[in-house]
């Protein structure tokens, strides 16, 4: 489903925030020769596409918000798949693996390729940032990203386009964190939670008591609640419940 804007598509209430994403999304639709998107990468769900994208490719918007990323997809040369999804996952997954997590200033950053209307290759740069996660196999993460027509264009100006973007898709991920404490809150508790933490969060979270979590993984009573009221320390949860509640949103 397409929304509107970035702010609604982010679910964004809280006055201050929701007005400076509108700002920045009104900066960055001013900004010739570029596009933009909100997705879940792997699901592929677009939230928000940015109707400039018509005058970038040639291509209805009408087709982007009837179809989403099938269509999106089929304007991709097909040669040029395989090496934007290789190199997406593993600058998502040095992300993943980053001390920082979600919270570092880092970004994905492809070299690509779109099809106008004559099905003639239009060079692009990708740039995103990632949002937020959902908890899949592999894992699917909320991202912001941006397209640039690089066509005439020298390595200069490319540069300074970028540099440009890269400071609004940071502003955008840092607005979004603040309009969303809870979610910041468990994001980063879960940077802080150890291997072993992770797996009786994991089997509290299906439901399993602490006499079960200690009988499966061959371990004491008092050390399941010993990581247990770890986990309730780092969540911030009063109780179990609260803490399986907490834990689910991962």
């Amino acid at each position: 489903m397409f929304f509107s804007s970035i702010s609604e598509a982010l679910s964004i209430t809280s006055e201050s925030e929701k007005n400076q994403i509108d700002g920045l999304q009104a900066e960055l639709e001013a900004m010739p020769d570029t596009f933009y998107g909100l997705f879940w990468l792997y699901t592929h769900d677009f939230m928000y596409l940015s109707p400039s994208i018509e005058q970038v490719t040639g291509h209805s918007f009408k087709n982007f918000e009837k179809h989403g990323m099938v269509f999106f997809t089929s304007i991709i040369p097909p040669n040029l798949i395989e090496n934007i999804y290789q190199t997406m996952n593993s600058q998502a997954e040095a992300i993943q693996n980053h001390p920082e997590y979600l919270f570092a200033e880092e970004l994905l950053h492809i070299n690509a390729a779109v099809y106008n209307l004559e099905k003639e290759e239009i060079p692009v740069n990708y740039n995103a940032v990632l949002l937020d996660s959902k908890v899949f196999d592999p894992i699917s993460y909320l991202v912001f990203c941006s397209w640039i027509d690089i066509r005439n264009k020298s390595e200069h100006e490319i540069q300074l386009i970028e540099t440009s973007l890269r400071e609004k898709l940071l502003q955008i991920k840092s607005t979004y964190f603040r309009a969303k404490p809870d979610r910041y809150q468990i994001i980063r508790a879960k940077n802080r939670i150890s291997s072993r933490e992770k797996e009786i969060a994991q089997l509290l979270s299906e439901g399993h008591s602490t006499k079960s979590i200690s009988d499966q993984l061959n371990i004491s009573f008092n050390t399941v609640e010993s990581h247990r009221k770890n986990l309730l320390i780092k969540l911030e949860a009063k109780n179990t419940a609260e803490l399986v509640y907490k834990l689910n949103q991962f």
